[in-house]
């Protein structure tokens, strides 16, 4: 290239500097019409806040624990008056005796319809 202008040698190599950085920014950030998803990866829990000793924190988790038992528990229990009471229920249906086991059935039924709205109640709470 000995008989090249300067001018031109100029030319050429501010045109190939351009190519070079016009192709290393295109290389590095992709088009705008492509959409980049965040990394799914779940993040590690943070093991202080999961297992911090707070003590007022576990007193309140403790009570709550208690609590839900015992609901739990009272429950159970009228679920299984409510069953009893049906099936004494049914059996004095199915014997026959008519006379005074209109007005026990009734109470009976009674008893049965308030121990249901009871349960009901408890397990709305939660």
């Amino acid at each position: 290239m000995r008989g090249s202008s300067p001018v031109f040698d100029s030319g050429i190599f501010i045109l190939s500097t351009l190519v070079l950085c016009a192709g290393a920014a295109f290389g590095q950030n992709p088009p705008a019409n492509h959409v980049i998803i965040p990394n799914p990866t779940p993040r590690p829990p943070d093991l202080k806040q999961e297992f911090s000793d707070n003590p007022s924190d576990q007193r309140k988790k403790d009570a709550i624990s208690i609590q839900n038992q015992l609901r739990a528990r009272e429950i159970w229990l009228e679920s299984n008056q409510i069953l009893l009471l049906a099936q004494q229920l049914q059996q004095e249906i199915l014997s026959g005796k008519k006379s005074k086991s209109m007005t026990v059935n009734a109470a009976k039924a009674g008893q049965i319809e308030k121990l249901a709205q009871s349960v009901q109640e408890k397990i709305k709470v939660h």
